[in-house]
């Protein structure tokens, strides 16, 4: 059911010193499973083969229905990957989103997020944002209100201890330099 599993970290003040990352809201995609080969994220690894986004508060360039608003969200700077949608109060830590579904940017360029409009993605994060795993459901857009509860009654677990355990790094920043 989750075709990918990322996680991405705020990195160690030592290894940003080393590659030098300034910004305190970049998040690193530090371990990843993948194994229906999903190509969904490909446009937000750069190239040095690093995935990062960052936490972003989502009303500056978010539009939204004032209904449902979201106070974070996950950009590369350029594409946004998803605003994250916290709303069980007594499961703070998780959350749910979905990549831009329009077929242009605001800038008028082709979104490349659009062949995937249909996913969902279910966000588990820390406390302040400095650690978030992004589980992926394909063609889960429309499930996600089953989906979201499942994650927080514990559904989900057994097959989440599975992809963390095959998770591998992304990105090795340490023999990189």
């Amino acid at each position: 059911m989750i075709a990918t599993y990322y996680l991405f970290e705020c990195l160690p003040d030592d290894i940003k010193a080393k590659h030098g990352i300034k910004a305190k809201s970049r998040l690193d995609c530090t371990a990843f499973a993948n194994p229906t080969g999903y190509t969904g994220l490909k446009d937000f690894v750069n190239n040095k083969g690093q995935m990062y986004l960052y936490k972003l508060p989502a009303r500056e360039f978010i539009k939204a229905n004032s209904k449902r608003l979201s106070e974070w969200a996950l950009s590369n700077g350029k594409l946004n990957l998803s605003s994250i949608y916290f709303e069980d109060t007594d499961f703070p830590e998780y959350g749910y989103g979905y990549p831009n579904a329009n077929r242009l940017l605001s800038n008028r360029e082709p979104n490349p997020l659009f062949p995937f409009r249909n996913d969902c993605y279910l966000f588990i994060a820390n406390a302040d944002l400095t650690r978030v795993e992004v589980l992926v459901f394909i063609n889960g857009r429309n499930l996600v209100t089953a989906y979201y509860p499942n994650l927080i009654d514990g559904h989900l677990d057994k097959e989440l201890q599975s992809l963390r355990a095959q998770a591998k790094p992304f990105y090795n920043y340490e023999s990189a330099l």
